[in-house]
């Protein structure tokens, strides 16, 4: 299995994970330009993707959606709840939260902590090896921990310094959400 963390942080978060013949990405927070080049870089042609996983629906998780499955007519893995705020897709499959196969990937959902109508995070499998991939959540629920343990690769995004956030420009308002139980972790 191979995996390439193309972004992460507020300008946008986007992974692409391979197994076999199987391409996917998690999130398309940045533009399809961005995604398409980095994808590039890698080997990769965007039309190879076979499928795009939601994690939620804020904009530095879909930024480039609606661009690259109007270009490419991927299929997008998400909600019910999040389908709802993208009326634009066409070409989708609900999670389902016992678990679900694309192709070579079998994909376990776990509910996250954070401030969207609906966000989740996923355990991709590919053969015997695991990757988990949580970004936004204030906190990870310990009846997932059995789920979460001993995975070959975390990919956890973690970004912000509690010390230096409480010194930061930021609204009270702002850095109160962030460190919250549905911020960040």
């Amino acid at each position: 299995m191979r995996f390439i963390v193309l972004s992460s942080g507020s300008k946008g978060n986007t992974t692409y994970i391979e197994y076999k013949d199987t391409k996917i990405l998690i999130d398309i927070g940045n533009t399809c330009k961005y995604v398409c080049d980095k994808l590039k870089e890698i080997g990769v042609n965007a039309e190879e993707i076979d499928a795009i996983l939601i994690t939620h629906t804020h904009s530095d998780h879909i930024k480039g959606l609606k661009t690259f499955i109007k270009k490419f007519h991927t299929k997008v893995y998400l909600s019910s709840v999040m389908l709802e705020e993208l009326d634009y897709i066409n070409n989708y499959e609900l999670i389902q939260y016992d678990g679900f196969q694309i192709n070579d990937f079998l994909i376990q959902v776990l509910k996250t902590s954070h401030d969207a109508s609906d966000s989740v995070g996923y355990v991709v499998w590919g053969g015997d090896k695991r990757i988990v991939y949580i970004t936004d959540t204030g906190y990870i629920n310990e009846k997932y921990f059995s789920m979460l343990m001993n995975a070959e690769a975390y990919i956890l995004e973690s970004n912000h310094d509690i010390e230096m956030l409480n010194h930061s420009k930021y609204s009270f308002q702002l850095r109160k959400r962030i460190m919250g139980d549905k911020g960040h972790l």
